[in-house]
């Protein structure tokens, strides 16, 4: 752990975030385990080894002008994949492993068959924006998958995307990753009057406090809340009188 929280991202260049030491914990300790339950161990010497303090990410939410300029100066497969996880909240690796069979359009909708964990495993309603989107993959690519791996000079696809994604937010001077599409779904979602339970449900989560790390008020949202305390107390206190 202290040799890890030292080195840089190969991607980004930056140090490596106390998070993703935490996720290589965890993996680290599943294997230990599985070797200690089959023999192969003597003892877990990582059953007493605590996970570093989450770092507290400040997640983007992505305005709607942003998301217009983000979404122009994207390249493909990127526009398709920021677009569908702004209008469903869907993971990239969730996007990139849809097949043909997993769309039904006459229901608006698709069928998640492959992400990281099992609740993640569902059904998602589709927008409008993101069914044509899903329309003209259908049209367009003959195998059975709709985001081919070849689609991008022949880049493995999640590989191709961060690059992407880079490149163009640096051309846009904007400061946001491409997993903010995904927090920016929570969030407006949340606002537009979604109960907890039924955005966990939409986003894949387990429970709801995975949910309310995803959603996060806009300063817009925040502001507005804050004239309206003003406005009950207003009315509160001329009834008062």
């Amino acid at each position: 752990m202290t040799w890890r929280i030292k080195q840089t991202s190969r991607k980004t260049g930056k140090p490596i975030t106390r998070d993703t030491v935490n996720r290589e914990i965890i993996i680290l300790k599943k294997i230990l385990r599985r070797l200690f339950i089959a023999g192969i161990l003597r003892e877990n010497g990582a059953l007493s080894v605590q996970q570093l303090a989450g770092s507290d990410l400040s997640f983007h939410v992505i305005m709607e002008k942003e998301e217009k300029a983000y979404l122009l100066a994207c390249p493909q497969p990127l526009q398709d994949v920021a677009a569908i996880m702004l209008e469903t909240g869907m993971r990239p690796v969730e996007i990139f492993h849809l097949r043909k069979k997993d769309i039904s359009l006459d229901k608006n909708s698709l069928q998640v068959t492959r992400s990281k964990t099992k609740a993640s495993i569902r059904r998602v309603p589709l927008s409008d924006k993101a069914k044509l989107i899903l329309e003209a993959r259908l049209n367009r690519f003959d195998d059975g998958f709709l985001f081919p791996q070849n689609d991008n000079n022949g880049s493995a696809p999640t590989k191709a995307l961060d690059k992407l994604h880079r490149q163009v937010i640096s051309k846009l001077e904007y400061k946001f990753r491409l997993y903010d599409c995904r927090h920016t779904f929570a969030t407006r979602t949340l606002e537009s009057g979604t109960d907890l339970l039924t955005l966990s449900a939409i986003l894949g989560h387990a429970n709801l406090k995975m949910v309310m790390r995803y959603a996060h008020p806009s300063e817009e949202r925040k502001a507005e809340a804050i004239r309206q305390m003003q406005k009950t107390k207003q009315k509160q206190s001329k009834h008062g009188k």
